[in-house]
């Protein structure tokens, strides 16, 4: 208890003593060592927390900025995408305005009647390749009606339903058409076969006939089933077949089947 007593006596006692000396320094302008101590450890903490506010400021301030630009970039990406879109239309109906100008320049040379038609659907598939018009028995076509696109024959009707009718492509097995080979020395007559490719074989072309890459192949009109000088393609290959005593052709076909959009389809018989 006294030893209690006199702990509290000589801290009570030192108390006393830095008080007087505290004042006895700052009467005489002099720093307090005690204040000095206090302060040295203080304004490294004072400091080093503005250091820390500053730096979290900043922080937040990038992470905004960098918000702000992702914003931006998907604002570019999208309009990006929309300027895209907008051209891949404005492609598209300059290649439709100008099919529909070849159309125009080939339906003056058509005989009989011939009425215009959309393409709803292409099917490329090998064995297959086959388009639907919007055209039917309704509008006056017909099974085995020719159809033509703004570049040359796209091919035949085969099956006519009231709205709209299915379309065999050139291309297609079993399709066949009496053609003739524009060479500037001589025309010669053969025939012109799908064999469910992108290209089609000529055929019964005679052994002595000019053939030459680049010729151009059109309808030769025989049989009065496709009007005569319809576009069909380009001479890209040539060979003899010994077999036969007949020159042969691949054609590049002049109608590209993937961007059809419109076309003339014959009414009646």
């Amino acid at each position: 208890m006294k030893r209690r007593r006199w702990t509290w006596l000589t801290l009570a006692a030192l108390g006393l003593i830095l008080g007087v000396y505290h004042n006895h320094r700052v009467r005489h302008g002099e720093v307090n060592p005690l204040t000095a101590l206090i302060r040295g450890l203080i304004l490294p903490l004072q400091r080093s927390a503005y250091s820390a506010t500053e730096g979290a400021e900043q922080f937040f301030a990038t992470l905004t900025q960098a918000h702000q630009a992702l914003r931006d970039h998907e604002n570019l990406l999208l309009e990006n995408a929309l300027l895209k879109q907008e051209l891949e239309r404005l492609k598209a109906l300059e290649t439709e305005n100008e099919s529909l100008r070849n159309l125009l320049n080939l339906r003056a040379q058509l005989p009989n009647e011939w009425v215009g038609c959309r393409i709803m659907s292409t099917y490329l598939q090998p064995g297959q390749q086959t388009v639907i018009i919007d055209r039917g028995v309704r509008d006056g076509v017909l099974a085995g009606a020719p159809v033509v696109a703004g570049d040359g024959l796209l091919g035949v009707v085969e099956r006519a339903d009231k709205n709209a009718s299915i379309v065999r492509m050139l291309t297609a097995p079993r399709m066949a058409v009496s053609a003739k080979v524009l060479n500037a020395q001589k025309i010669s007559i053969g025939v012109c076969e799908g064999r469910g490719e992108n290209r089609l074989l000529l055929n019964f072309i005679p052994p002595e006939a000019p053939l030459q890459v680049g010729d151009r192949v059109a309808t030769a009109g025989l049989g009065g089933k496709y009007p005569p000088n319809l576009p069909i393609g380009v001479v890209e290959q040539i060979w003899y077949d010994r077999q036969y005593s007949v020159k042969k052709a691949w054609v590049r076909p002049a109608v590209d089947f993937e961007r059809l959009s419109v076309a003339l389809v014959k009414r009646g018989k």
